[in-house]
């Protein structure tokens, strides 16, 4: 079973009961999650109301579940957990959970991966294209930026990065057009964030962006990746300030679409860099 790192967090707990439940494959109940808690410090005094901390786990499991969609990862019935899915079948989803239980703190390649699921999460999202211009990729930015106009059929602008420029922000492009060769569709710039302090990053800069291509401000879109599941009360902010926001939740619907064909290659660096993380 995985270390629980706190018993002051439900997200954290929540993030812990999804991992084990999924990767061990193995239903958690009331009694055997009390009896963790328990371990780590947990007293049913009047910080915590007897069941209230137990509850509040169950119900931002319920919440999850929800937001997962009509294939959710997991079941809750009669206070028991039980996983619904098998991970290897979902590395992406468990890819996404281990970032957001531990931090992207020593995660060698799992960035570079958790951008390329982010660009086919996008990609179904928008039923459209989608690129991926994260460092590190092959050419500098103002080469990527040049096949992407021709791409998208818009303006390439006079002003190029600097050069020391990595991304400028952005990690993966996205859009949906009309097949008819002109202007004006709609496009979407993601960054992709798999750490904890998401939050911390600079919100992309339309008006610079603007400058290297001359696509409209009206159809371009701000938004942002993240491996988190956001409370509530985080989640107006976090769309006021990036955009678009595909949190785990999100990147598990589009992701998971029927039809949806994932690279082998990718989805073999997922399983790996999950398999070594977890064991």
């Amino acid at each position: 079973m995985i270390e629980l790192k706190s018993i002051d967090d439900i997200s954290v707990i929540s993030d812990w009961a999804e991992l084990n439940v999924i990767f061990y494959n193995t239903p958690l109940s009331k009694s055997k999650l009390i009896s963790v808690l328990e371990d780590n410090g947990y007293e049913e005094d009047v910080n915590y109301g007897g069941d209230e901390l137990y509850d509040s786990i169950i119900q931002e499991l319920e919440k999850r579940k929800s937001l997962y969609g009509n294939s959710p990862p997991y079941s809750i019935v009669n206070s028991v957990i039980t996983p619904l899915i098998k991970w290897i079948d979902y590395p992406e989803y468990i890819l996404c959970l281990i970032f957001s239980y531990w931090g992207a703190a020593d995660a060698q390649n799992g960035t570079s991966l958790f951008e390329q699921v982010s660009n086919i999460a996008l990609k179904n999202y928008l039923s459209g294209e989608a690129i991926t211009i994260g460092f590190p990729n092959a050419g500098n930015l103002s080469g990527q930026l040049d096949k992407l106009a021709g791409l998208l059929n818009e303006d390439r602008a006079a002003k190029n990065p600097p050069p020391k420029a990595k991304d400028d922000g952005v990690d993966v492009i996205g859009w949906n057009s009309f097949g008819d060769n002109r202007r004006g569709q709609l496009i979407v710039l993601m960054q992709c964030a798999a750490g904890k302090n998401w939050n911390l990053k600079k919100q992309i800069r339309l008006s610079v962006w603007s400058q290297y291509i001359n696509w409209f401000f009206e159809t371009t879109i701000p938004s942002m990746s993240i491996t988190e599941i956001l409370p509530t009360n985080k989640w107006a902010n976090a769309v006021e300030s990036y955009g678009i926001v595909f949190d785990r939740a999100r990147i598990y619907r589009c992701l998971y679409k029927p039809n949806t064909s994932i690279d082998p290659s990718l989805r073999v660096g997922v399983v790996q860099w999950c398999d070594t993380k977890l064991n």
